[in-house]
């Protein structure tokens, strides 16, 4: 399995369609029916939010 990194632009996520969502005590994980994921997770060394996207 590729994992690629980008940036969370909202211009790139509107207009996809959600298809599954997980979520857990420090990390949401949004699944997109292109296979695209959007990762939501607190960073322990500067508490504060982070996003990533990947593809697979």
């Amino acid at each position: 399995m590729e994992n690629h990194t980008f940036n969370a632009t909202p211009e790139k996520l509107k207009g996809k369609v959600v298809s599954d969502v997980e979520i857990t005590d420090h990390a949401v994980v949004i699944k997109f029916e292109d296979d695209t994921f959007l990762d939501i997770y607190l960073d322990p060394t500067k508490q504060a939010l982070k996003t990533s996207t990947n593809k697979l």
